[in-house]
């Protein structure tokens, strides 16, 4: 992988020239301490040196609503016009968990049934990422997203100087090679960003009491662990956590009529397996109607199901759903619990025997 260095004096020419060819999404700080993914028109409004973003950077590919394809009716049949947005966009500004995130994504929509709409808006993106500064919310030294990975365009990781640039593909190259005179890296940048990246990972205090890999096994014999309906018990079904998750990507899906009932459009919207109607079918019945099985399921999603399937956690650690969980329900604590409980069980199992 190629690397080289971006002088901090060169970072705001550098998004200048990006933002003549793409338009560019990146942190913004929407009020004092709250940054916010958004399009920018200037340099100056790009925001590297953040903690987290309310939301995620993945409605850039999956907006929270969406059009699918408009309709007009009349005749024998409806006609039907899919949109599809491909326009070049730079998206800056990612941090490893939320690189994780879009990796997620990308297995969700082209595996089966490849999403069009996703993809078309994936394939047009340049992902510039960032490295980062944890916070006590967050835990992506656990799941294994502290590091880049895969998936980004160009990594930013700081330095002295400024960034060390990691180019991750030709794309990335070419944009770098044409924004910006960057100097190639040194032994001492190279080490430079490693101290970073050791320090950064030093900082991320929270961590299960298991490895990783035993979860599953865990999450199969705890379903009907006390845990589940204690951690619900304060919770107010408000769908938040899954809201500001990046790697939730469950959806409704609306017809909105145009003013002269003559067509409309067929657009999706994001849903929540956390609110009381998720679950619910023809007739009243709910698959889920306790908050339990809601809370339980979310989890279950992230750490046995989905896991199963992808080989990793199915979380990126961001600690976004326990920062804005407004009864302070987080991920780190829930799963700690049932670790303990499903300890107790097997001990008690041994004791028996």
């Amino acid at each position: 992988m190629k690397t080289c260095v971006l002088e901090r004096s060169e970072v705001a020419a550098f998004f200048e020239r990006v933002l003549k060819g793409h338009e560019v999404v990146a942190p913004v700080e929407k009020e004092e301490g709250f940054y916010v993914f958004a399009p920018v028109r200037k340099a100056e409004e790009v925001v590297l040196d953040y903690v987290t973003t309310l939301l995620p950077p993945k409605k850039a590919f999956f907006p929270q609503r969406q059009t699918l394809f408009r309709f007009r009716l009349g005749g024998d049949l409806p006609e039907m016009e899919p949109v599809i947005d491909g326009r070049p966009l730079a998206l800056a500004g990612v941090h490893p968990c939320d690189l994780a995130g879009i990796r997620m994504l990308d297995w969700v929509f082209a595996r089966d049934h490849p999403d069009e709409h996703y993809l078309a808006k994936r394939r047009a993106t340049t992902i510039i990422g960032v490295d980062c500064h944890p916070d006590e919310h967050c835990f992506c030294a656990a799941v294994g997203t502290a590091a880049p990975g895969e998936g980004f365009d160009l990594f930013l990781t700081p330095v002295e100087e400024g960034y060390l640039v990691s180019v991750g593909t030709a794309k990335g190259g070419a944009l770098l090679e044409a924004c910006a005179g960057a100097r190639g890296a040194t032994p001492a940048d190279l080490a430079a960003a490693g101290e970073w990246q050791r320090e950064k990972r030093e900082k991320v205090s929270r961590g299960f009491e298991t490895e990783i890999y035993n979860l599953p096994l865990a999450f199969q014999r705890g379903v009907g662990s006390p845990v589940w309906e204690k951690v619900a018990g304060p919770c107010l079904s408000c769908g938040t956590c899954n809201l500001v998750c990046p790697s939730c990507f469950c959806f409704d899906v609306e017809d909105v009529m145009d003013l002269d009932g003559a067509g409309g459009a067929r657009e999706r919207v994001w849903d929540g397996c956390q609110l009381s109607e998720f679950a619910r079918v023809a007739g009243g019945g709910n698959f889920r109607g306790k908050v339990s099985q809601r809370l339980r399921h979310r989890f279950y999603r992230k750490y046995e199901y989905l896991m199963t399937l992808y080989g990793a956690a199915f979380c990126t650690g961001c600690g976004r759903c326990g920062r804005s969980c407004p009864v302070d329900i987080n991920v780190v604590d829930t799963i700690n619990a049932l670790v303990m409980d499903d300890q107790k069980e097997g001990e008690a199992h041994v004791s028996i025997a």
